[in-house]
């Protein structure tokens, strides 16, 4: 689920960034696709988790997970980032008003900076470096292109933040897709230690 998700959301942060940096003559065209990659999203919370499962290598339960609490914390991620997504769809489409996407990017950021904290906090002991150097990646470039994304559409002073904006949702974009496909090949497996 981890890396399916984290593709997913990645496209949308992609595709909106190229709206921002203006380089889609209709937002609309943009809107579908972000649209339907935000419904697509929420689709991945019935997948099986690949990374954060509690269970080592060999089978056996690792010591300090707690796989509900990684998931949940996950899942709500990926709600929220839906959320988003349907929001930007919408003003694309419909041509709402743009401030309320820069306001929603505070939540945006905000539930990835909290889960960005859990797992540098709590992934280690249980999986091993590589499974919390990914989540933390992951999450980091979730974090900040919002903060941007906020900056640029709730505050009418910083209109200057646009490209800057652009910039941050595309290369965050490219970041998470990244961590998302070495998820899903599994080039990352949950090891740690057993209990």
């Amino acid at each position: 689920m981890e890396g399916v998700a984290l593709v997913l959301i990645g496209a949308i942060m992609f595709n909106h960034s190229w709206s921002l940096l203006r380089l889609y003559p209709d937002g609309r065209t943009m809107g579908i696709f972000v649209g339907a990659l935000g419904l697509a999203a929420l689709a991945t919370l019935t997948f099986d988790p690949m990374l954060l499962t509690g269970i080592g290598e060999d089978g056996s339960a690792l010591r300090g997970a707690n796989p509900v609490a990684e998931i949940t914390i996950l899942k709500l991620v990926i709600i929220v980032w839906a959320g988003y997504a349907v929001g930007v769809a919408a003003q694309a489409i419909w041509e709402f008003d743009e401030r309320a996407i820069g306001f929603y990017s505070v939540v945006v950021a905000a539930s990835s900076l909290v889960a960005l904290i859990y797992y540098a906090t709590t992934l280690l002991t249980p999986y091993g470096d590589d499974v919390q150097l990914s989540m933390i990646a992951a999450m980091f470039f979730l974090a900040v292109p919002p903060a941007m994304v906020f900056s640029y559409y709730a505050i009418p002073a910083f209109a200057a933040l646009q490209q800057v904006a652009g910039w941050f949702l595309l290369v965050g974009g490219i970041g998470v897709t990244t961590t998302g496909l070495v998820i899903v090949s599994t080039l990352i497996e949950a090891r740690g230690f057993a209990r």
